[in-house]
């Protein structure tokens, strides 16, 4: 996570806006299954489509690559879905759940922060908020029990149940293209163009509730690419607000590296194209600030505007508070705490990596292992090593920054900032 991203001047109006909603809703896509390990909808394809090729006769290693890409570039992902539909020797209620967990379950994959956060959501709003998602996986769900809620409470819909349908005091996750998660067989998936085609037939049931809710809530759409074109055709099919109501939250992580001049001028676009459908558009740099920005949003509804300060101005006290009890300042105090930093980094190195390998089950090599303590910049957007289990800095400005790194899984600053 780079806080840094959290720092841009809309972001405050937006949290600002969202977090006064008296009815909210939240529109979850693949993002929040790929920080917890699981393919994007590009990536199933591709892993369903090599399964067919594996399967077709007469076309070695290279040709079943080649017939992937070739089926890839002339069908989109659509018709690709399609072509899986039709020539995979296994049904796909069997074959999606299969790929999707690649061969692991769904037990073997927990949910990631955006999850973690929809479900803080959840509770802050209670029944004022609906999660709605385009995923398979249940792992909304799991962040929900996790996050405290009975099980028994907890609802997989894969139609559109009213509120006042269903039952008391129930937790609604709706799956807008079907389910296919830990209990169960998979149920209403939707994958190929014939799926989709059939949606556009009259009025779905995914079109009545989103419509709905973009009609009658504040909705936020949070690891989405915003291509399914369904949601697009909904999109364009109510009456928006001036100005935008709505937010989409885009992430940066895991697309192309290109010029940042480019960048620019792509994400501008992207910004004037949803505008005319009353959604703003904000990017941010990886999943972690997807989720910071989620929380942010949560944590200004819950404190109010009087006691809410940005993220990045706390981070910035909790990393100078650190700084000081580096004692950066004073050369001699910070060569003697970096020899104790540096003793303890080793002390629990040789406690860490007995435990790692008994519980791995691998063994230890002839590697040299080091341990370092990294903080964030000031700013947000670098990386500082203070302490090293191989060494010892005697000045502080022998310590150099290295470029912003992603936060791992589970990563936000919400449970740093809240201590100082």
């Amino acid at each position: 996570m780079s806080f840094a991203s959290l720092s841009k001047p809309e972001i405050g109006p937006l949290i600002e806006r969202i977090s006064g909603a008296s009815d909210l809703t939240l529109l979850v896509g693949a993002g929040a299954s790929m920080e917890a390990g699981l393919p994007s909808w590009r990536r199933l394809i591709e892993t369903l489509l090599e399964t067919v090729a594996a399967e077709l006769s007469g076309l070695g290693e290279k040709e079943q690559a080649t017939w992937v890409e070739a089926t890839l570039q002339r069908d989109d992902l659509l018709g690709a879905g399609a072509v899986v539909e039709v020539m995979a020797q296994e049904d796909l209620d069997k074959l999606i759940p299969d790929r999707l967990y690649g061969g692991q379950g769904p037990e073997a994959f927990a949910p990631g922060p955006i999850a973690h956060q929809v479900a803080a959501l959840r509770k802050i709003w209670e029944e004022r908020l609906e999660i709605l998602t385009t995923n398979y996986d249940d792992l909304l769900e799991q962040a929900l029990i996790d996050a405290g809620t009975a099980p028994s409470r907890i609802r997989s819909y894969i139609q559109n149940r009213e509120p006042d349908k269903r039952p008391r005091r129930t937790v609604a996750v709706t799956h807008l293209h079907g389910l296919a998660g830990r209990s169960g067989s998979p149920k209403g998936i939707v994958l190929t163009e014939e799926h989709y085609h059939r949606m556009q037939r009259g009025t779905s049931w995914q079109e009545k509730l989103v419509t709905a809710r973009l009609r009658d809530s504040t909705c936020v759409f949070v690891g989405m690419s915003l291509a399914d074109p369904n949601l697009i055709r909904y999109l364009y099919g109510y009456e928006p607000g001036d100005p935008p109501r709505h937010a989409a939250i885009f992430v940066r992580q895991g697309e192309p590296e290109v010029p940042e001049s480019v960048r620019s001028a792509l994400e501008e676009a992207a910004a004037g194209r949803w505008a005319r459908c009353g959604v703003e558009a904000i990017f941010v740099d990886h999943f972690a600030d997807a989720a910071q920005l989620l929380y942010e949003i949560g944590h200004r509804k819950v404190v109010g505007a009087d006691a809410y300060r940005p993220v990045g101005e706390r981070a910035g006290e909790v990393i100078a508070c650190i700084e000081r009890g580096l004692a950066i300042d004073d050369q001699e105090k910070f060569a003697k705490r970096q020899v104790a930093l540096s003793s303890g980094l080793r002390m629990l190195l040789q406690e860490i990596v007995p435990l790692t390998l008994s519980l791995s089950k691998l063994r230890q090599g002839d590697e040299v292992l080091e341990l370092a303590l990294w903080i964030f910049d000031g700013e947000g957007t670098g990386l500082i090593g203070w302490a090293h289990s191989d060494r010892a800095h005697q000045d502080p400005s022998t310590v150099a920054s290295s470029i912003a790194m992603c936060m791992p899984p589970g990563g936000t600053w919400s449970e740093v900032c809240r201590w100082c």
